[in-house]
């Protein structure tokens, strides 16, 4: 029996270490970040907020939840494909540490497999599926949570490890009706690095026993999922490689902050201004220490820039 060995490969696709940041924004809450309703920089101060990092392409790329004390409580890191559609949103709790991630897109490896064994997976919904992966207090992944477009739970794939931290099975269960539809049974022996997997039905029948080898750590993302024959990625082994990967945003460091607006003209001339409104055609601003309010036709502007380092203009 060949059974498809699909690692949590692409937990090593998380953003790297240093996520370029070109501006931030404010927001009260969650909702409010929705619907774009933002907090001047100086109204979130001593109040629970919201501080979104965004790219030079003006997506979202890293959410960070304040307290009224400033200290960070959760962070939430984005990722997106070449079409700007999210592949990924990968979650750290207070400490830092990886929490979950969810993964888009019926073409994610553990869905897809678990769609083969469902009874009756033909009536869709899984091409904007998510699969949450969750790890528990020990930084194992616990489990897995399938959940269609419209937000219905399908399946969950739930690991069980011994006490001394291996794993020893996995418990396949279809939604809703909770439904066990495929179980694996592992046993390990560290000193030989050799694994026997017991594969059961939906009925609870056995219906495969395979003995494989662990390959190296070297040499396991060597071959790209899905993989194919006599060996078994350690979870452990794949854990090591997400958790040793720092998730540290150097925010200051990729953030251009200044006290004003920065307004470039076409003749070269830049001006430290208070953006006051972006017309059609015209530009109202008041110059750095000036009180009063002047215009700029439109065409003699190169480009403004906001004091959070977001292109205002063009």
């Amino acid at each position: 029996m060949k059974r498809i060995l699909i690692g949590l490969f692409f937990f090593c696709l998380i953003p790297g270490q240093n996520l370029e940041v070109s501006f931030m924004r404010f927001y009260a809450n969650d909702h409010d970040f929705i619907a774009d309703y933002r907090l001047l920089a100086s109204e979130r101060f001593d109040k629970p907020h919201l501080q979104v990092f965004y790219s030079d392409k003006k997506m979202p790329i890293l959410k960070d939840w304040v307290d009224a004390n400033g200290e960070s409580l959760k962070r939430e890191v984005l990722e997106y494909g070449d079409d700007k559609k999210m592949l990924r949103q990968f979650f750290l709790n207070v400490e830092n540490k990886p929490d979950s991630l969810i993964q888009f897109g019926k073409n994610e490896i553990w869905s897809e497999e678990f769609r083969k064994v469902l009874e009756n997976n033909s009536h869709g919904y899984f091409d904007g599926q998510e699969s949450k992966f969750i790890l528990n207090e020990s930084e194992q992944i616990d489990s897995i949570l399938f959940t269609t477009v419209r937000g219905e739970h399908y399946g969950k794939i739930n690991f069980i490890y011994d006490h001394l931290g291996l794993l020893s099975g996995e418990t396949w269960t279809s939604f809703p009706g909770e439904k066990i539809i495929r179980r694996f049974a592992y046993s390990s022996d560290m000193l030989t690095g050799r694994k026997e997997i017991w594969e059961y039905d939906r009925q609870g029948q056995e219906i495969s026993h395979v003995a494989l080898t662990q390959p190296a750590p070297g040499t396991l993302y060597k071959t790209p999922p899905p993989r194919f024959g006599n060996r078994l990625d350690e979870i452990s082994i794949i854990l090591e490689d997400i958790l040793s990967k720092t998730l540290d945003v150097p925010f200051d460091v990729f953030i251009r902050k200044t006290n004003y607006d920065l307004m470039v003209l076409t003749n070269g001339d830049s001006l430290m201004i208070h953006l006051v409104e972006m017309g059609d055609q015209r530009v109202k601003f008041k110059i750095v220490g000036e009180k009063e309010e002047l215009t700029m036709p439109k065409f003699r502007v190169e480009s403004i820039t906001s004091k959070y380092g977001e292109r205002i203009y063009p």
